[in-house]
């Protein structure tokens, strides 16, 4: 095996592709992008743009690539946005309902600490403890969104009539 065939099987863009069942002539076809930027891309010898990943994430059905660009590559969110776990919707559900179960009993402390308008030292630990419970709920539902993206492409939920649902409950 070469040095690119080693690269290329660790790289999320190439497996997507073969994932896809395209060709790099096909996903240079259907991304309007050269194949041999495709195949920097795939052997990290040239960086992705942001453009490159929505293609890529929309093209393969694979929306799951915005979240690990943005987290693995990007500079900007490297530091600022966490990864979302690819789960099955038992086990998001199930951490959902662990993370609302613990923060349940901490609504009324939360009130008190921000009754204020400020976290005082003595404040602090039930605090980053509350912090941390809605961290785990932030990312619970962000696993939520993207299963639902995932399981709309593969036609295993109707996105549309969720969306149609979601709509006018707002």
């Amino acid at each position: 095996m070469g040095k690119n065939e080693e690269l290329e099987d660790k790289s999320i863009y190439y497996r997507y592709r073969k994932e896809a069942g395209y060709t790099r002539e096909k996903a240079s076809e259907l991304l309007d992008m050269p194949v041999r930027r495709i195949e920097k891309i795939e052997t990290y010898s040239q960086d992705a743009t942001p453009l490159d990943i929505v293609k890529m994430a929309k093209c393969y059905k694979k929306p799951n690539l915005l979240n690990y660009y943005c987290v693995h590559e990007c500079d900007i969110g490297r530091d600022n946005i966490p990864e979302i776990a690819t789960s099955e919707l038992e086990h998001i559900i199930l951490e959902t309902v662990d993370s609302l179960n613990e923060m349940a009993p901490q609504v009324n402390r939360l009130i008190q600490i921000g009754r204020d308008g400020r976290v005082t030292d003595d404040e602090i630990e039930d605090f980053a403890f509350i912090c941390c419970k809605l961290e785990e709920i932030t990312l619970a539902v962000d696993s939520l969104n993207l299963w639902v993206k995932n399981t709309s492409l593969e036609n295993k939920l109707n996105g549309e009539l969720l969306k149609k649902y979601k709509d006018k409950l707002n």
